[in-house]
């Protein structure tokens, strides 16, 4: 049975196999698996000091201790998941993209209707940036231009009433106000009714929302490191490189910050509900 991993060497559309959300692996234990479904790259340069979505996404999200199996999918480059192996995943990861989530370009209809299905089937999904957006269309919303121009650097976001009253929202110890990363041009505009809005900024109404128990969106990135958005403003217009910089001294996401955003993100991809919730470090 041939498997998807993060290893650069990406598999190509079509390798027959399916799996199912667990299965005992070859000492008896049983493993949870999660894909990653990679929508776009960043500069070359980045990409090959720190690895592509999929890495990054990988090292924010395992816990090797739980028994994981973690798969990576390039919707993008042509190797789109089919419904059949989509199926077999506890939870899905959408990842962030410089294509636009409105665009009606084939592989990202196919997507749409893909994580349809795998939101009426009940399965996690996390969507980061434009994955986020894309969820928000799939499910009856709208996405377009930001009146705020591009978005890079930290940013603070305040959490809603609504997020108090999330399950996950137990794995976050951190306080209601707490900074992302962000790099986006585009942002949602019309808030679908199936969407509750669980956090905004200055310029961003939607920064994190959420459907039910099975859709967690964030328009900021918990897998970009100060060290990798200092490396992609370089591929930026200077005037905008150089406020993402500024923005990026003085209004720091801490490590604390960070790790609060990462346990949020873990326990709402992998944690039990209602009873029984596991937070994960």
């Amino acid at each position: 049975m041939p498997s998807l991993s993060t290893d650069p060497q990406r598999p190509q559309a079509g390798d027959p196999f399916r799996l199912a959300p667990t299965r005992p692996n070859e000492a008896g234990k049983t493993v949870t698996k999660y894909a990653v479904l990679v929508t776009g790259h960043a500069p070359e340069h980045i990409e090959a000091e720190f690895g592509d979505a999929g890495t990054l996404f990988k090292q924010l999200l395992e816990d090797e201790h739980e028994n994981e199996a973690w798969h990576v999918f390039y919707p993008a480059d042509g190797h789109m998941p089919t419904d059949d192996m989509l199926q077999g995943y506890k939870g899905i990861v959408v990842s962030g993209s410089r294509a636009d989530s409105f665009a009606t370009d084939p592989w990202n209809m196919q997507l749409r209707a893909l994580l349809k299905t795998a939101f009426d089937r009940q399965q996690r999904i996390l969507g980061i940036c434009f994955g986020d957006q894309l969820m928000s269309i799939t499910l009856g919303g709208k996405v377009g231009r930001s009146e705020a121009g591009f978005e890079g650097g930290a940013r603070t976001l305040k959490t809603t009433p609504a997020f108090k009253q999330q399950w996950f929202a137990e794995a976050f110890p951190h306080g209601w106000e707490f900074k992302l990363h962000e790099t986006h041009n585009d942002r949602i505009m019309e808030v679908p009714d199936a969407i509750s809005v669980l956090a905004y900024s200055e310029n961003t109404p939607v920064q994190m929302c959420c459907s039910g128990d099975h859709f967690l969106g964030l328009q900021g990135h918990p897998d970009i490191t100060p060290d990798t958005e200092r490396i992609e403003t370089g591929a930026l217009p200077k005037d905008v490189g150089e406020a993402a910089l500024q923005s990026m001294r003085t209004n720091r996401v801490s490590p604390e910050e960070r790790a609060a955003v990462q346990k949020l993100v873990k326990t709402f991809l992998k944690g039990d509900h209602p009873r029984g919730l596991k937070v994960f470090r």
